[in-house]
This record gives C-alpha cells, structure tokens and sequence, in this order.
C-alpha cells in the first residue's frame, strides 16, 4: 500500500545575530518584515517522496540553505557505524527527528556521534529515511520503559520531519579552538569531545562535514525546522 501524502506546514525556529569572533564582526543580516519563519522554511525542506509499503516507510527529502551565511545539516546519526535517525510516537503523530540536541536519558557506553554537511548560501542536500515497520519508539541517547509483549499496534495519519542544523559561526568558533590548540601542543592531532572536520566526495564533488561527538557542549546551539506530512498511513507500535 502507498500512502499518498502533502505538505501542510513547515515551522522553523531560528535567530540572525552578529557573530563576533577574534575581534571582528561580521555584518548583521536582516530578515525582512514581510518574511516569517515558515515561509524562510518552506525554501529549506522539501519532501519529494513519501511511501509506505508492506514492510518500510521510504522518505526523500532535500534541505536548501535559504540563509545569507553557511550552515552545517545534520545528515546522519551514528552508533557504532550503525546509522539512526529518532523515532517518538504521540498523540495521531510520527516524529521522525534527524537532529542532534535530543532530550538524553540513557547512559552511552556506545559511541554516538553525528554527521553534519555543509551548505552555503543557495546549496541543497537530499537524503533519504528508511523505516522498518510497524515503527516503534526509538532514540540513540533515550531509553524508553516498553513492555514488548504489550505494544499497541495503531496506524497514524501525520508525520513530522525535523531537520537539525548549526549555523556556521558555530563550527568556525570551534575550529579556532582546535587550530589554538594544535599551536599550543604540535603533537595532539585531534581534540577531545570537539568535531573533526574533513572533506568527502559526494557526486563527484568534494563537500565538507563535520563529525559531531555526543559530548560537544556547542551542540545546544543546535536549530531545527520542521516539515508537516499528513494524509497518510503509517503502522506503529506504542
């Protein structure tokens, strides 16, 4: 079965400060009256397929940059070379959260990090979002109190793809802080709990991301936007 499927409303949350960083300032950027935080998101997340089948739920979608200044999109969470994205069941809603700044409650004895790509002004990045059904609760830094032998089985009529993202002022910070570094002690080749930045091809071309340790303290500067999806059916269990 394929669920048909439309966009409703995209909400996003976002400020435009000036960056000050070793002494200089950066020209602040005014976003005009007449735009809102929905219709600047309605430029940065497009769902260009939603389908639900017997077995897996298959989510396309493209993030653009609408900004005047670089941002780094959260792409990929990764736990022990197993990539996740979080999955939270409420009332008549599936939330699919690709971010990073995720409410914790389970000790991480795993290595969790996250992958960050970046987008200047103009750029886009699609990805895709696999989920095997019926879909469950799920998080890599959260540990839901579930009695499997008693998960209600539902059918939910709405999604919510949130996007995570850094501005990329936040990144530079942290990359002077790893260059200072470096100065100070030649021989440390990377920093603790810091991201490690690196290039990787991507259809053809060499892109930069960041890989983003669960520790980084930078990670609550972390925003998001949101996609709304209804119309559709999705088998859970909760």
């Amino acid at each position: 079965m394929i669920g048909s499927w439309r966009i409703t409303s995209i909400c996003l949350t976002t400020s435009l400060i000036c960056s000050v960083m070793l002494g200089s300032c950066s020209q602040r950027t005014q976003v005009p009256e007449e735009e809102t935080a929905e219709s600047i998101g309605k430029r940065m997340i497009h769902i260009e397929n939603f389908t639900v089948t017997d077995k897996a739920l298959t989510l396309d979608y493209k993030v653009s940059n609408p900004f005047g200044y670089d941002i780094w999109i959260c792409e990929d969470i990764d736990i022990d070379g197993r990539y996740v994205v979080e999955t939270r069941i409420s009332p008549g809603t599936l939330n699919i959260k690709l971010c990073f700044n995720l409410e914790c409650n389970a000790y991480l004895y795993r290595s969790v990090s996250a992958k960050y790509r970046l987008l200047k002004p103009g750029e886009s990045h699609s990805g895709k979002i696999l989920l095997s059904l019926p879909v469950r609760n799920a998080s890599p830094v959260y540990g839901f109190a579930e009695n499997r032998t008693e998960l209600r089985q539902t059918v939910l009529n709405r999604a919510v793809l949130e996007v995570g993202y850094l501005k990329g002022e936040v990144i530079d910070r942290t990359l002077e802080i790893i260059r200072l570094v470096r100065l100070d002690d030649p021989s440390r080749k990377k920093a603790d709990n810091m991201p490690e930045v690196k290039e990787e091809m991507t259809e053809g071309q060499s892109r930069k991301v960041a890989i983003v340790p669960q520790s980084w303290q930078e990670i609550d500067k972390e925003k998001s936007a949101k996609v709304v999806i209804t119309d559709v059916e999705i088998p859970c269990s909760e």
